[in-house]
């Protein structure tokens, strides 16, 4: 019999927690020199006091192939390592978990790069306009090691396992969407190619920090674009399943992209969206939900109905990250976040309607990328 419940220690992924509620991966926009400023600090200082099981901190740049902007965090050997180090000790000195979201951005940028896009076929980024250049096989061997390295990095901060990227139309959700991925290499063509990278990706850093580190990725059920090409759910099904097969340790299902007929975030009239997907998951791997799952009635049915071991969540947290301890000491009151994905600022994640008028006027780039295109 099912009994899972949202408070209890749980392990999830091959992480123990003290409950089964997860602040999702959120590009903060707080870094500076590849560390973290420290007003990221204070963002996870008010999650850990508001009782948040685990975070995913995200995301993290690592690849010599990339273009990271300035505000992006950096696994590398110097201050940002130690950095990162203090804050790890500071989640969990509150007894929290805590995640490292690594990811490779390919075309995806909000400005000009600096240097070559990278993707897997030439072409140009609908949802950006930025050209992407093909990465040969050698530079995707290379990208492959260099993830083990990032992961190696994290784990040595403290960071109790990580998060691969692979949705949203990033480098690996690249890999995986057949309307961007016109290799005829081992890269290309079938379903099993195109997921290849990310199963080396699995294996080598399964094998540079070892066998029972725990080792997660995030994938779309959807790429929902309107042509119906894409990710679709069987793929994402089948893609799961050889995933855990390998030793994935937990699946975050998510969905959507910036050129989707659903972009990454919805509306508020949309709830638990990715629910339907997460449910016909029979993996080994511990499955996570994330999307629209604002109610603890919604959550403790999910929990109680499904094989969903956890639920995550990144806007409902941005306005109130005091609600997870809110819930638990029984306030039952409607999540105050209205969905309107006005906290993805530029300057630093935070609610819109905390935010200064020219702080709301700053962030306009972002949030035109992010709102529901068809809603």
């Amino acid at each position: 019999m099912n009994t899972k419940k949202a408070f209890e220690t749980a392990v999830v992924g091959g992480i123990e927690v003290k409950n089964r509620l997860m602040r999702s991966a959120t590009f903060e926009h707080m870094g500076k020199g590849g560390a973290p400023e420290q007003r990221l600090f204070k963002m996870y200082d008010e999650l850990c006091d508001g009782e948040v099981g685990l975070i995913i901190a995200g995301y993290m740049g690592f690849a010599a192939t990339d273009n990271h902007s300035d505000s992006v965090l950096i696994l590398d050997k110097n201050h940002s390592t130690q950095e990162l180090s203090k804050l790890t000790a500071a989640v969990h000195a509150k007894g929290t978990k805590i995640v490292a979201q690594i990811n490779h951005t390919s075309s995806q940028l909000l400005a000009p790069p600096e240097a070559p896009a990278y993707g897997p076929s030439d072409g140009v980024d609908l949802a950006t306009g930025v050209p992407a250049t093909a990465l040969t096989v050698e530079q995707i061997k290379e990208i492959v090691r260099e993830f083990g390295v990032a992961a190696t990095r994290a784990k040595e901060a403290g960071f109790d396992g990580v998060q691969i990227h692979g949705a949203h139309g990033y480098l690996l959700n690249k890999f995986l969407n057949p309307s961007v991925n016109h290799r005829t290499d081992e890269y290309g063509g079938s379903l099993d190619n195109r997921a290849r990278i990310i199963e080396e990706i699995l294996l080598e850093v399964k094998q540079v920090c070892s066998a029972d580190y725990p080792v997660w990725i995030k994938l779309n059920c959807s790429d929902f674009l309107a042509d119906g090409s894409g990710i679709t759910e069987p793929e994402f099904l089948r893609v799961s399943e050889r995933l855990s097969q390998k030793g994935m340790d937990a699946i975050e299902v998510s969905g959507g992209s910036m050129m989707g007929k659903y972009k990454i975030f919805r509306s508020k009239k949309h709830t638990s969206y990715h629910l339907e997907s997460a449910k016909k998951l029979a993996v080994d791997a511990s499955v996570i939900l994330v999307g629209g799952v604002r109610e603890l009635e919604s959550v403790e049915t999910i929990l109680a109905d499904t094989q969903i071991d956890a639920i995550s969540m990144s806007r409902a947290l941005i306005r109130q990250p005091d609600l997870i301890k809110n819930w638990k000491e029984g306030d039952r009151s409607p999540v105050q976040c209205v969905s309107c994905n006005g906290c993805f600022n530029p300057t630093g994640v935070a609610c819109f309607f905390h935010l200064s008028p020219e702080a709301r006027e700053a962030q306009n780039p972002i949030l035109q990328m992010m709102s529901p295109k068809n809603d």
